[in-house]
């Protein structure tokens, strides 16, 4: 074998490691608690059903003599309101699906509860909150928003980080709120 081959598969083999390297480091979502998660890519089909599960509400429409028709109007205040319940169990829902789906828990530090623990369902319990700690999927989502990603930007990280790497985008979910058949086929 000639020097430059094994230079050549020197350098891939650098290059390859480095690669690698890099796209598990661009995975790590680092917490400001300490808490360190792994993105990964969430099933896109799971979440564009999340995404169209609720319809968001529409305007009511009232009568305008002037006009002689009927128009939406979106100034109602009821209609703010329930607009306004909407985005919160929207945003809601998708960020239990961002963190259920789509990260793992890498690292925490020394001392720090994980989801497995009970201390921290006493101070969850405490707030009035239903609890379900038979479900591991529901532990670990609810110890993520509760006890890792203490403040927005840790949230911010996660959904940026899990939406990129599913790929979901807002054409996707409208989309598929249009697809005939959608409501008979249960999403």
């Amino acid at each position: 074998m000639s020097k430059t081959s094994e230079l050549n598969k020197t350098d891939k083999a650098i290059a390859d490691a480095v690669d690698t390297a890099g796209q598990a480091e661009d995975n790590l979502i680092r917490l400001s608690t300490g808490v360190v998660l792994s993105a990964k890519q969430a099933n896109p089909n799971v979440l564009i059903r999340v995404m169209t599960a609720q319809e968001r509400p529409s305007p009511p429409v009232v009568f305008i003599k002037a006009m002689g028709r009927e128009m939406e109007n979106p100034d109602d205040p009821d209609y703010i309101k329930r607009v306004q319940a909407w985005e919160m169990n929207y945003n809601n829902s998708m960020l239990n699906a961002l963190v259920g789906l789509g990260t793992e828990l890498k690292s925490k530090p020394k001392g720090f509860p994980g989801p497995e623990d009970d201390s921290w369902l006493e101070d969850y319990k405490a707030m009035g909150l239903p609890v379900h700690p038979e479900s591991k999927a529901w532990r670990y989502i609810t110890w993520v928003l509760f006890k890792a990603a203490v403040i927005d930007k840790d949230t911010q990280a996660i959904g940026e980080k899990v939406k990129n790497l599913s790929g979901v985008r807002e054409a996707d979910v409208q989309a598929a709120e249009t697809f005939p058949g959608r409501d008979e086929a249960g999403g």
